[in-house]
């Protein structure tokens, strides 16, 4: 007969929920499992080896991680099994079930961001880790480190995992950051293309830091130059008959632009307005007609 402990490993392994869960309440003492020929990984850690979604959730909800997060003899948790093997969906279950677990680091240093970095199947991971929960001490960080000096960016660097670069440096991962050999993460870059797409990135992300800070200044001498526009017009009297004589004149100066001398000894147009020409009073009595059958 076969042992209950193999039995519900094996249901684990082949997706078993029904057989996972009649196994566990017949055996409740069963429920962790941990396999000490196999690193000592647990019923759990198992379920999210495999990426059962509907398994690991009926052992959380049966009290699988209530006293303590699990972790095998590497100190892997089930967080970073399911990273590893790119279950993503069983990953993000995990992490928001228990999010001060996102943090944790096995026996190399490496956390489940760093995992999540060096799998393809896995980038998906990496903006939830960085932003799972409202306390800072529980989000994953670009700038930690494993025992090697490694950041996050130096995995996905090694690994040729291209997105994970992108959403690295976009949330602030140093391209400069040297490991405990003196090696940056361009170093690693898998192939010459991986290396130039690379400093591609890195060149966009500096200028995009560069127009940001000029807009930022902008607009500080925006804001600044409309503070002293607001403080004038309220400071002392007369302030709005100031601004009411710089616009008057500014239209006077128009005006006086549009209508030249040159423009008002012009003839006016049959049917215009008429206008006063500049001639002599002598002039003007040679042209004006007397009246008939009067003596003027």
């Amino acid at each position: 007969m076969i042992d209950p402990s193999t039995r519900l490993r094996r249901a684990i392994y082949l997706n078993d929920a029904l057989l996972v869960q009649r196994i566990v309440r017949i055996n409740p003492k069963l429920l962790c499992n941990p396999d000490f020929e196999d690193k000592s990984n647990t019923s759990l850690h198992l379920a999210a080896q495999q990426g059962s979604a509907t398994i690991a959730e009926f052992l959380i909800t049966s009290g699988h991680e209530d006293g303590e997060i699990s972790r095998n003899t590497d100190h892997d948790t089930p967080l970073m099994l399911a990273a590893r093997n790119g279950h993503v969906d069983v990953a993000t279950f995990l992490a928001k079930q228990f999010p001060r677990c996102v943090v944790y680091t096995n026996k190399v240093g490496q956390d489940a961001l760093a995992i999540a970095s060096q799998r393809p199947a896995s980038t998906a991971l990496i903006p939830m880790l960085l932003s799972i929960s409202d306390e800072k001490e529980h989000c994953a960080s670009v700038h930690s480190r494993d025992v090697e000096g490694n950041t996050a960016l130096h995995h996905a660097s090694a690994s040729g995992s291209l997105k994970a670069l992108r959403l690295l440096l976009a949330a602030g991962a140093n391209p400069l950051a040297k490991n405990n050999y003196d090696w940056t993460p361009l170093a690693y870059s898998q192939t010459v293309a991986a290396e130039v797409y690379f400093k591609n990135l890195v060149a966009e992300f500096e200028r995009k830091k560069i127009e940001g800070a000029k807009q930022g200044e902008e607009k500080e001498k925006q804001k600044a130059a409309g503070l002293r526009l607001v403080s004038s017009e309220d400071d002392g009297k007369g302030g709005t008959g100031h601004v009411e004589n710089v616009e008057d004149e500014v239209i006077g100066d128009v005006l006086r632009r549009q209508w030249s001398p040159v423009e008002r000894r012009r003839p006016g147009t049959p049917g215009a307005n008429p206008r006063h020409e500049w001639v002599s009073p002598k002039s003007s009595k040679e042209i004006s007609r007397h009246r008939a059958g009067s003596g003027e």
